[in-house]
């Protein structure tokens, strides 16, 4: 059986994803492809010899039959409203991080699945099956070292560009953190707390950098992330 992919983003993440289905995986085959960008999508399927169709926008990719799943990787304010327009068209959903940029978009999408009865929302989460995160969960589980009282954990990115905004510092850049810190310990979080401090000079003008941010767990757990 081919998995049929309806591509929404045809950008650097994008085109990671289409570099994989068609050169590194088997089972998958890219069928539809769109952007905001008209020249981004043709150029990409030019590059990996897609017989794939071209759509002026997501509404398009998502009616046409020949999708199976469609793969959200446009960017992060633009996927609650393509999630949503897949699921109310029965069809599985691949979406990169963020879900959505808010709590309530991304509450409502888990409404939205729920009311159609069936699970198909998956979000690009992939530090769960990591080798070492796995390990690293397993020697938590285990008991061995004890319970952990404390975790720090930084986040480097060795540049980012002037789109960057600072709420994505939470919505691209943090969230992995958020997903993978409560399922390495078994707690969810109870509170948090955001510090900026001293600038540094290399920073773009309109973020601050560095940021640290201190969850509180329920078990009263502390976590750090820079």
């Amino acid at each position: 059986m081919t998995m049929k992919f309806g591509v929404v983003g045809t950008g650097a993440i994008g085109k990671d994803h289409i570099r994989r289905i068609t050169r590194s995986l088997s089972g998958g085959e890219i069928v539809a492809v769109t952007d905001i960008n008209p020249d981004a999508a043709r150029e990409v399927v030019r590059e990996y010899r897609l017989d794939a169709e071209i759509y002026p926008d997501e509404t398009g990719l998502i009616e046409d039959d020949r999708v199976d799943t469609v793969m959200v990787t446009s960017v992060g304010t633009a996927h609650e409203s393509t999630v949503l327009k897949a699921i109310a068209a029965g069809k599985y959903v691949f979406c990169e991080k963020p879900l959505a940029t808010s709590a309530d978009g991304a509450w409502r999408i888990v409404q939205a699945e729920m009311a159609h009865g069936k699970r198909l929302v998956q979000v690009g989460f992939m530090r769960r099956y990591d080798p070492g995160y796995e390990q690293l969960k397993q020697v938590i589980d285990s008991g061995t070292l004890g319970s952990p009282l404390m975790i720090h954990c930084a986040h480097r990115n060795p540049w980012v560009n002037e789109h960057y905004t600072q709420d994505m510092a939470v919505t691209d850049t943090l969230i992995h953190e958020i997903d993978i810190l409560h399922w390495l310990v078994n707690d969810d979080y109870r509170g948090v707390q955001v510090v900026y401090p001293r600038k540094t000079p290399h920073a773009l003008s309109h973020l601050s950098d560095p940021q640290l941010f201190i969850f509180e767990t329920q078990r009263g757990m502390v976590i750090t992330a820079e």
